[in-house]
């Protein structure tokens, strides 16, 4: 499905949400497990997760688009698991009430979807710490959204101080590649976390790894240029070392010299 298709097919969705409870959401029965919920969750992001429309500005669009992915992060935070299910159950069965949602704050979701345009722009251009500022912005606000929280940690790695080793924090470069990795399997679609996790691998001295990330962002996004370039110029790196001569040991080096004085 291209994704004009996928669009049309979210709006609909948009417009069938009012009055769905949170099982409906995901189209899963009342007695389904933690693993079947995630599995239900996963299957809906990879229709209608905001990384496949990170293109779609017009505002009626933008809107539909942030609120479907709202109200299915709420509905699997809601019943992805079993204590927070069985609450659930139970007020729809009328025998509590229910938590009341955040109220839908219009003002707070554009303020919160502006400040993530912004820092889209910025990491282009490589001002990852303005971008830090208007993330962190971003994540008080709507403090689920996944691509908020992976732009966030990247930036934070490209900001992160180095040794006289230029070595990072190994314990915060663990968090953040974790976190990344994790948010994989959510956001199918997503090229440029693919190519987020190469440029980790490839700062961090990790080539073959940083070769596997990129070409995963390839294989998502053919014209992803972060990655084209950075597979180029490993393979120029290694080319070259391939072609140098062996270094020579420090006897042959005193030979060579004492040959060349005679």
């Amino acid at each position: 499905m291209d994704t004009n298709n996928k669009l049309e097919a979210l709006k609909q969705f948009y417009s069938e949400i009012e009055g769905k409870n949170h099982f409906e959401l995901l189209g899963v029965a009342q007695d389904a497990d933690d693993a079947a919920i995630r599995s239900a969750y996963f299957g809906q992001m990879k229709k209608y997760g905001a990384d496949y429309f990170h293109h779609v500005t017009d505002p009626e669009s933008r809107k539909a688009v942030d609120e479907v992915n709202r109200q299915l992060r709420l509905a699997y935070d809601a019943i992805g698991k079993k204590s927070k299910r069985e609450a659930y159950i139970a007020s729809l069965n009328g025998e509590s009430e229910a938590p009341a949602d955040k109220a839908i704050d219009i003002a707070e979701v554009f303020e919160a979807e502006q400040a993530l345009s912004q820092a889209r722009i910025l990491m282009e251009r490589g001002e990852f710490g303005v971008a830090t500022k208007k993330l962190e912005k971003a994540r008080k606000i709507d403090g689920s959204n996944t691509e908020i929280k992976v732009r966030l940690f990247y930036a934070q790695f490209m900001t992160m101080t180095v040794d006289e080793h230029n070595k990072r924090n190994p314990i915060a470069v663990k968090e953040i590649r974790e976190t990344l990795e994790n948010a994989c399997e959510e956001m199918p679609n997503a090229g440029y976390l693919r190519s987020y996790l190469g440029d980790i691998e490839n700062l961090e001295g990790n080539q073959e790894d940083a070769v596997k990330w990129y070409k995963q962002a390839l294989k998502i996004e053919p014209d992803n240029l972060t990655a084209k370039r950075q597979l180029m110029l490993i393979e120029e790196r290694q080319n070259k070392a391939a072609q140098e001569p062996a270094p020579t040991s420090f006897l042959d080096k005193i030979k060579a010299l004492f040959h060349k004085k005679l």
